[in-house]
């Protein structure tokens, strides 16, 4: 019989006041923008298959938050396997037996890496371990821009989620994410030397996917497995050639302005003959008027 060495169990998280109400106005409104979207289509298909789809989206949406505040989860490290229960009261609802040969890398994992766009399969024990709406909304917001996804995430893509275990199934790399506590992580240590704060993805090839790319931009020290959209040598090409450019448009502004400064002094001051002979100057001027009035009265007297 396999010995247990250590085994950890996770109480649900405490419901607070603001958790339940935030978490039941989340609920209502998603309800009432999926009946909308329902009762259209119904109207301009006339089939009740979407009545149908969200009387289900319903009890699925209630489901979730039944898990986020019954569920619990917990750990069993033997000799040879580990396993990994997510419990919903006295029930057991998923169980992931791993033997520890098969486990390639134990990692820590932040909330801005988005595991989904390495593993082919993944699965979070605690519902503490997924990604929150936030983080989703700035993994969908990446394949627009880099910047509205860090703006979305904010200081939450740098928070622990917990830890995956990396191990290989049916030929597929396969991560189960899971929340240990500081005793757990020390017996999981000794267990596995190899294979404990290993990243495996370094050892794989690289990223090329659509998906991978976009969360590189928004978050490269996440994603140090995926090949760039553009690469460093052609990324330091374009920012050098957007400087140079800079400083030749700036050049050429500091050239206009002298020339127009030059240019106003000359067009205001009087002209040299005018500096020189003040008093034909004054005299022309009076010529000047004194035609002018000869030539009124000589209208006049026509």
């Amino acid at each position: 019989m396999d010995e247990i060495i250590y085994r950890q169990k996770n109480a649900p998280r405490p419901m607070t006041a603001r958790r339940f109400l935030l978490g039941v106005a989340g609920i209502v409104l998603r309800l009432a923008l999926a009946q909308l979207i329902a009762l259209a289509l119904e109207s301009a298909t006339g089939s009740g298959l979407f009545s149908i789809l969200f009387y289900l989206y319903a009890v699925a949406l209630l489901l979730a938050f039944m898990r986020r505040t019954v569920a619990s989860s917990a750990y069993t490290l033997k000799r040879e396997t580990l396993t990994l229960q997510s419990l919903m009261g006295d029930s057991t609802t998923s169980v992931v037996e791993i033997e520890l040969s098969r486990i390639v890398a134990l990692r820590e994992v932040r909330r801005g890496e988005n595991l989904r766009a390495t593993y082919p399969q993944v699965t979070a024990i605690d519902a503490a371990a997924k990604p929150g709406p936030r983080m989703r909304a700035a993994f969908l917001a990446s394949l627009l821009s880099a910047r509205l996804a860090r703006r979305i995430a904010g200081g939450a893509a740098d928070h622990v989620a917990g830890y995956a275990a990396i191990f290989e199934e049916d030929g597929f790399a396969r991560a189960c994410v899971f929340r240990p506590n500081e005793e757990m992580r020390s017996h999981l240590r000794a267990a596995l030397p190899d294979a404990f704060g290993v990243d495996d993805r370094l050892t794989r090839e690289p990223l090329r996917t659509i998906t991978a790319r976009a969360l590189q931009r928004a978050f490269p020290a996440y994603y140090p497995h995926v090949e760039p959209l553009v690469g460093e040598e052609e990324l330091q090409k374009a920012q050098d050639e957007i400087a140079r450019q800079k400083r030749e448009r700036q050049k050429k502004k500091r050239a206009r302005n002298g020339k127009a400064a030059e240019t106003a002094p000359a067009q205001d001051a009087p002209s040299t003959q005018d500096a020189s002979n003040p008093e034909e100057t004054t005299t022309s001027r009076r010529r000047r008027r004194g035609n002018g009035g000869e030539h009124a009265l000589h209208d006049d007297t026509l």
